[in-house]
């Protein structure tokens, strides 16, 4: 569990690291990554997401007021690939120049200002979901950093 002064600490850390970044988006996925190699996520966390067989794909952690939410890298079945995106797309977006896409870091409250249906797709091997922002934030009103509780089930 974060102390109100460990958030505090962080918060400032984000606020740092958000200043000295042009863009917003790679300063979250960089405080992200950073807290998952120093293994402090445990303690930022408020919530998992995971498929029915338990591979886990996105994690809501709070840092200072922010909620992020991130989700994994993912690997679309080649019908799925081919429907949702062009080659040129796919060479220029992926980890291998294919089928592999990267995982993203958002920032749920800024995603849930967008209106009722802005969500983000968890997806892995057995399941595609679009999760609502908006029901994000609802499933962690009350929860503490540190005890993220039951995941849901996707």
């Amino acid at each position: 569990m974060t102390t109100s002064a460990e958030n505090t600490d962080l918060a400032t850390w984000l606020d740092q690291l958000i200043a000295a970044h042009d863009d917003l988006g790679e300063a979250q996925q960089t405080a992200y990554q950073m807290l998952e190699r120093r293994e402090a996520l445990s303690k930022v966390t408020l919530h998992k997401y995971q498929c029915t067989r338990g591979c886990q794909i996105a994690r809501v952690v709070q840092i200072g007021s922010t909620i992020l939410c991130a989700v994994r890298d993912y690997k679309y079945s080649p019908g799925m690939n081919e429907a949702r995106s062009v080659p040129e797309a796919r060479r220029k977006n992926t980890l291998n120049g294919d089928d592999w896409w990267p995982g993203h870091v958002h920032d749920v409250t800024a995603l849930a200002r967008w209106g009722d249906a802005a969500g983000m797709d968890m997806i892995c091997r057995h399941a595609h979901r679009t999760v609502l922002a908006k029901v994000v934030l609802a499933t962690i009103e009350g929860v503490t950093p540190g005890h993220p509780g039951k995941p849901t089930r996707l």
